[in-house]
């Protein structure tokens, strides 16, 4: 899985983007479980879900 982001500049704010399943290895698995899990993991760090909320960018 890959989380990809903008990083701040000058001119851009800091953005996260939706994550991205790069390789699964096995049997073909349930991605919508397997981001239910990532999520969940974001919302459980008190810090870094206010940050993932305030730069998330769903479009992309």
């Amino acid at each position: 899985m890959a989380v990809p982001y903008k990083p701040k500049s000058p001119d851009v704010s800091f953005t996260v983007y939706r994550p991205k399943f790069i390789i699964v290895d096995g049997a073909e698995p349930d991605y919508s479980k397997l981001a239910d899990r990532f999520f969940a993991g974001v919302d459980s760090h008190a810090e870094g879900v206010k940050v993932w909320n305030a730069h998330m960018d769903q479009a992309q």
